[in-house]
């Protein structure tokens, strides 16, 4: 009889430091005890572990301390378990195992009935997968077809990954993820802990740890979308196994416990800012749909929707391989170089280290196998450091552009206020990045300067060194500029994700879609150096795209015509703090026409939101949410023919909407709010048809009738306007030129709630252009209505906020908005646009 070498102590503590190590030793113990339970040997129970007393209520508590060889029975605390396959759940040794098959769901439920919960529950993983991914799953306020789920994912190559996802109607989204380990080890047991509060916008928190110390929350988003979860659900657990997979695998758990959640609603980081999730942002492992009895066998054949003379490519191919289902090659670019014009290639789930290159005249549709999740990845492991002085080199030979502008070669520019390298920040444009257990490093100038947290390259000596010990840690750092560059008509990309490459400025982007009727599609761009993607073609489309983490600039688009960004996500961009101007934030699109922003999230960019700028005519921007942006949410500069409507553009830290030399400009029913000026008109001294003015699309004729860079024809309606502290004035319309009045620029406002926390900040509602003079200021709308007859069904309101929690109006606005004649009826022209109902009345954004 084989006894383990274990603590017969029993846990009773949640507190007990050495409490949570034993738990976590029984556990890894367990998995290698199946493996010889399997082989016939007979093993004597471990001792029961009671799952630890707390202050919080308790709607589940299971210490699997029993032995069932069909299912897990029930808890110690809460309702017993229901399973889609019973046969696959047993307890021996006080520990629940659960036996995955390749392709199927293996779960087990019970009928907590909560929305507000906390959870927790401790998971080893048997085996490696043999291809493909392994989850352990834990979710709560789970129904038949919806739930809000935290995982951890083991890949093939041992990557442990902690993802939070959303399913709604069976479709499933992964709304964030956190590398927990990039060398998992079998058997090693780690802490999962998932928590959901609130209704309005409910807040998803997840960590995965091993060992006694837990970490901060490591997953932290907020999913204020329409299709947010609010009902209450049961809890399940359970695991899933790749169908690439060749045989079973199996998972083990204990110590299952879900508990009331009021102790975690405080728990968010300082730094933690709400973003949008709407969007299923990348594709992900798509095992979303629930087996059906009899169960559906492992895929053997490839997915009827793809064509059938697909190329395929997996990360076990070979590329002297036919590029098949069953026989596919290795590499993207072997694939696209076997590739005829039109074909289709798919991509089977993994990691792939190149760059990608579809030439001119190939239209490659190059996607994601259905449901799998693809990287291209920038990044290579660094190892083999020396010691010396408390810092840690290695070989480095990678020589990198850090040319500062888009001129490779060229010294920054030197007019004030107008170059791209901060003085604080004199390494942003060296686009060498480091990564030690997946938190950047910061790049430093001189060998002398290295400390913990950052790292110096010498290029000539080609090392580089490390201030933080990297010994025991996953260091990775960028060895590949360009990911994607996409050369060919009409070429599409669709699911293929990207992480951690080293564009310089002139390079672009990390993806450069350069010719036209390009598509990109449902994939995540991140960790670039300087830029996500850019777009410098016509009829180009950018759809249900995540942009995060950029060294400089989310996208950037030019000579862009006939552009459509819809369900962009462009966040927490100019990650290596690049002057505010020329270039920086989440979009920035220029000498363009035609192009329409729709449906998009611009958030937690350090610079602008959206910047339309230089000579850009016929520009739509509609339903978007530009919020907590360090300067303005949007800036609409030297530009032509736009409508602004139905947007939210909250929070930033320069103006709301800055609107600068710009004419035939509508701007309906939206939400701007932040402390700052909410709406502020400038007209300056530059003019189209001034050719030393730069700015021009050279593609025009000159001078371009449609873009004399003069205030004229601005329409104001249905919008609320709200300083909520800060700046002078609510809505300003100023000439520094010294020429105009506003009167002359025909500036139209009317059916506007002008807002303002105290009748003294800001110290104006209203700054009206009186050309050479000094402008008009007034106090308040009424002073303001009164002398110049502007904004007569507009309204006032003061009060600490204008919007709910949610980024909704509050009842102080749409109180007085509901009283007849304090909204203007929607044009169908603006209406179409937006969705809304043609006539209807409202004033500020329609609820999302």
């Amino acid at each position: 009889m084989l006894r383990p070498p274990i603590s017969q102590s029993p846990i009773t503590s949640p507190t007990a430091s050495a409490a949570r190590p034993q738990t976590l030793t029984r556990l890894a113990i367990a998995t290698t005890l199946g493996a010889l339970v399997a082989s016939g040997l007979s093993i004597a129970p471990l001792p029961a572990a009671s799952v630890p007393a707390s202050a919080a209520t308790h709607y589940l508590a299971d210490s699997m301390s029993r032995t069932s060889t069909t299912g897990w029975g029930s808890p110690e605390t809460g309702k017993a378990y229901s399973f889609n396959a019973k046969d696959r759940f047993s307890i021996s040794s006080g520990v629940g195992a659960i036996k995955l098959l390749p392709g199927k769901h293996s779960f087990a439920t019970s009928a907590i009935n909560q929305a507000n919960a906390k959870a927790k529950v401790d998971v080893s993983f048997d085996s490696l997968p043999q291809a493909g991914s392994m989850y352990a799953h834990l979710a709560l306020r789970h129904s038949s077809d919806s739930r809000y789920e935290s995982s951890l994912r083991l890949t093939d190559g041992g990557k442990l990954i902690l993802e939070v996802s959303k399913t709604v109607n069976g479709k499933k989204s992964v709304l964030d993820s956190h590398v927990i380990d990039d060398k998992a080890s079998v058997g090693k047991a780690y802490r999962m802990e998932f928590a959901v509060t609130g209704t309005a916008s409910p807040k998803l928190q997840a960590r995965a740890y091993a060992g006694s110390s837990a970490p901060a929350w490591q997953v932290s988003t907020e999913d204020q979308s329409a299709s947010a979860i609010t009902s209450a659900g049961s809890l399940r657990t359970g695991g899933y196994l790749s169908s690439q997979a060749a045989k079973a695998s199996g998972l083990h758990m204990d110590n299952l416990l879900a508990s009331s959640a009021a102790a975690v609603i405080s728990e968010l980081p300082e730094d933690f800012v709400p973003r949008d999730i709407t969007p299923t942002l990348a594709p992900t492992d798509n095992h979303d749909a629930e087996e059906s009895v009899p169960e559906a066998t492992p895929d053997l054949s490839p997915d009827s929707t793809l064509p059938s003379n697909a190329l395929y490519v997996s990360t076990s191919g070979s590329n002297s391989a036919k590029g098949t289902f069953n026989a596919p090659v290795r590499s993207i670019g072997t694939a696209i170089s076997m590739a005829s014009s039109g074909q289709t290639i798919v991509v089977r789930a993994g990691s792939y280290h190149e760059t990608v290159k579809i030439p001119s005249g190939k239209k490659i549709h190059l996607r994601s196998y259905p449901g799998e999740k693809v990287w291209l990845d920038g990044s290579s492991v660094l190892k083999n450091f020396s010691t010396s002085n408390g810092r840690y080199t290695t070989a480095w030979n990678h020589d990198f552009d850090s040319s500062p502008t888009y001129t490779r070669g060229a010294k920054d520019n030197t007019e004030e206020a107008w170059g791209f390298v901060n003085d604080d920040y004199p390494m942003a444009a060296h686009p060498e990045q480091v990564w030690i257990d997946g938190v950047a490093q910061k790049q430093v100038g001189s060998l002398s300067a290295v400390r913990a947290g950052t790292f110096y390259v010498d290029k000539a000596g080609n090392k580089m060194t490390l201030g933080t010990n990297p010994s025991g840690k996953s260091v990775r750092a960028s060895t590949l500029v360009k990911a994607l560059s996409i050369r060919a008509d009409g070429a599409t990309v669709n699911g293929i994700n990207v992480r951690k490459y080293a564009p310089s400025v002139p390079d672009m982007g990390a993806v450069t879609a350069e010719k036209p009727g390009i598509s990109l599609s449902n994939l995540t761009v991140e960790d670039s150096a300087t830029t996500g993607i850019n777009v410098s073609a016509v009829n180009n489309k950018i759809s249900n795209v995540r942009i995060q983490r950029s060294g400089m600039l989310g996208m950037n688009a030019v000579y862009a015509d006939g552009l459509s960004v819809n369900k962009l996500v462009s966040t927490a961009n100019n990650a290596e703090r690049f002057n505010s101007s020329p270039v920086s934030g989440g979009l920035k699109i220029t000498r363009s026409r035609g192009i329409t922003v729709k449906n998009s999230t611009l958030s937690s960019n350090k610079g602008p939101g959206l910047w339309i700028d230089e000579s850009v005519y016929n520009s739509k921007v509609l339903n978007n949410d530009m919020a907590n942006n360090t300067g303005h949410g949007m800036s609409l500069e030297i530009s032509a023919k736009a409508i602004v409507a139905n947007n939210r553009i909250i929070n930033n830290g320069g103006n709301g909407f800055k609107l600068n030399n710009s004419n035939d400009v509508q701007i309906w029913n939206n939400t701007i709010s932040g402390k700052n000026r909410a709406l502020n008109i400038v007209q300056d001294k530059r003019r189209g048809a001034n050719k030393s003015d730069p700015g021009h699309d050279p593609r025009q004729s000159f001078p371009d009738a449609t873009m004399p860079w003069i205030i004229k024809n601005i329409t104001v309606k249905n919008n609320v306007l709200s300083n909520s502290g800060g700046g002078n004035a609510i809505m300003a319309v100023e000439d520094f030129s010294k020429e105009f009045t506003a009167e002359q620029m025909k500036i139209s406002l009317a059916s506007n709630a002008y807002h303002r926390t105290s009748t003294t900040s800001p110290k104006w509602s209203a700054v009206w252009a009186n050309a050479a003079k000094n402008p008009h200021v007034y106090t308040t709308l009424a002073g303001f209505q009164k002398a110049k007859g502007q904004d007569k069904s507009s309204f006032e309101v003061t009060a600490g906020s204008v919007l709910t929690s949610g980024n909704e109006l509050a009842a102080s606005v749409t109180s007085k908005a509901g009283k007849a004649g304090n909204a203007t009826a929607l044009p169908s022209s603006i209406a179409s646009l937006i969705s809304e109902t043609a006539g209807s009345k409202r004033v500020g954004h329609y609820s999302r």
